[in-house]
């Protein structure tokens, strides 16, 4: 039997690699006609062609521009050869890794950064020192630390386990924050308590689903109670039947818009939307006093996230988190503004993914000083 295995195994495998061939060959001829289509278009007479346009490369890169602007079906025969490579043989391209049983994660999660200690070190001096500048300005900072998807989920990693070498990433974090007296909602210890057969993110996307944000609101909401705050009730409902949602890395693997029979299924959710249940709420906007603010990355905008922490605070929740903010971005931007400036909040919940502690630095060590606030 185990011969018969072998034999199969090997057939498959060949069967696979002719596949594969046989669409690298179909993609290549597709290319040269469009190549050929494209290049019947060019307008000869807008490209510079002395022999000093030539030197320079203004030639080229006329003509090189105006082959891309004029190649016919590009965008779908990219998606259909990102579509074929990830049926053929599994491959997302550099950003995405893809996981056992419709799963993807984001490469990012489980790069090796051989400077992560030391950068955590640096970004954990920084929360200190903006948490005692934003204390006597009567506002108390929460830090929300993200764990990786791959850290919940490592049972659908392709090895069926988180990398060995960011095992200790999260609870160093925790450790080097709690250490200069930070107060830091621990989200994964309500991850690993919740019900294994809840799924906590999306499948085909980098961030928590409503499940894990609704957690995770919880989670900081606890924190958060000692506070006093204005109250104002919210409550959330679901919108709609559930519906197909094309998650973050299927873009990322350039399958955006492609059929369902070119990719990796995907999530299905119904819209959550959160509201206040009467007109006694504090006005964000207005002369009152914001109670609390959130910063940080696009988890603070999935999931809803932010509809779940007004319902878990009962108060009124500004969102100034930022998608592609970084690390620094969306607390940047809201610091130096007059929304701050004018009107400072109770709380600032600060939401930062575990990853972006070990990340190259890049403001960090200007940045209390570009905000007037350099201890």
């Amino acid at each position: 039997m185990a011969f018969i295995r072998s034999l199969g195994s090997l057939f498959s495998s060949q069967l696979h690699h002719r596949l594969a061939m046989l669409t690298l060959a179909l993609v290549v001829f597709a290319g040269a006609a469009q190549m050929f289509l494209a290049g019947a278009a060019l307008r000869w007479q807008e490209i510079p062609h002395t022999v000093q346009d030539f030197r320079a490369g203004r030639t080229t890169g006329a003509i090189d521009k105006q082959l891309d602007q004029n190649m016919p079906w590009r965008a779908g025969l990219i998606g259909v050869a990102n579509g074929l490579r990830y049926r053929l043989t599994g491959g997302a391209g550099d950003q995405v890794r893809v996981g056992r049983d419709g799963w993807l994660f984001l490469s990012e999660e489980l790069r090796y950064e051989p400077q992560g200690p030391a950068h955590l070190q640096v970004r954990a001096d920084l929360l200190s020192n903006a948490s005692k500048a934003l204390e006597t300005r009567g506002v108390r900072l929460v830090l929300v630390l993200v764990p990786d998807k791959a850290r919940v989920y490592p049972q659908h990693l392709r090895a069926q386990a988180y990398p060995a070498y960011q095992q200790g990433r999260y609870s160093e974090t925790l450790t080097a924050l709690r250490q200069r007296g930070l107060l830091v909602v621990d989200v994964l210890a309500d991850f690993e308590r919740a019900p294994a057969a809840q799924d906590l993110y999306y499948r085909t996307d980098t961030h928590w689903n409503q499940s894990g944000a609704r957690l995770a609101a919880q989670a900081v909401a606890q924190a958060v109670r000692p506070v006093h705050l204005e109250q104002s009730l919210f409550v959330t409902r679901q919108q709609g039947s559930a519906s197909l949602r094309s998650g973050d890395l299927i873009r990322l693997m350039g399958l955006e818009g492609m059929p369902q029979c070119l990719r990796p299924a995907s999530d299905l959710e119904a819209s959550a939307v959160t509201q206040p249940t009467g007109s006694g709420g504090v006005s964000l906007f207005g002369d009152a006093r914001v109670p609390v603010v959130l910063v940080g990355t696009s988890y603070s905008l999935r999931g809803n996230f932010h509809g779940y922490l007004q319902e878990a605070l009962s108060a009124s929740v500004l969102n100034a988190a930022k998608d592609g903010g970084g690390f620094l971005q969306a607390a940047t931007q809201y610091l130096q503004d007059d929304a701050f400036t004018q009107s400072k909040p109770a709380v600032l919940v600060w939401e930062i993914p575990e990853r972006f502690m070990y990340a190259d630095l890049h403001e960090e060590k200007d940045w209390l000083r570009q905000l007037g606030w350099a201890p």
